[in-house]
């Protein structure tokens, strides 16, 4: 019920902000709220381009977005973007994971076990994100 919920106001947060700042042509839509595990949360709206590579911010996190073209994409989270790899793994135990695209995801976060000395797993939070591509078959579709 807490994932409905939180997904919920996750989409039917303000859009506003999203295309703010940016620079290129927007291709794919993206919305992604982060809940921690002390309960805190932040949540982003941005877009991408048609690059292989996509980086948002979300507080001082970076989420990183590969290959959006194919209809999943594949997902990193890191602490800060300054940092060369990432902070957590995902449910798998692997620091990426392969998701569909058009649909609110979850994906729970774990602390990498070296950060906590390899004491087992400590749940970092979850990640809500959706990717929509903007470009619709039809009239008008992108080139």
């Amino acid at each position: 019920m807490r994932q409905i919920f939180a997904a919920a106001i996750f989409i039917a947060a303000s859009t506003a902000c999203a295309f703010a700042g940016q620079s290129g042509n927007p291709r794919y839509f993206v919305k992604a709220w982060l809940q921690k595990a002390d309960r805190t949360f932040e949540h982003t709206t941005s877009w991408c381009d048609d690059k292989y590579r996509c980086f948002i911010p979300i507080a001082e996190h970076m989420i990183e977005l590969r290959d959006l073209s194919d209809p999943s994409y594949s997902l990193s989270f890191r602490f800060d973007p300054s940092e060369d790899g990432p902070c957590c793994v995902f449910r798998n135990g692997f620091s990426d994971v392969r998701l569909e695209r058009g649909y609110p995801r979850v994906a729970p976060l774990y602390y990498r076990p070296e950060i906590w000395g390899g004491k087992g797993v400590t749940p970092f939070g979850k990640l809500v994100i959706v990717v929509e591509d903007l470009c619709k078959p039809g009239p008008g579709a992108c080139r």
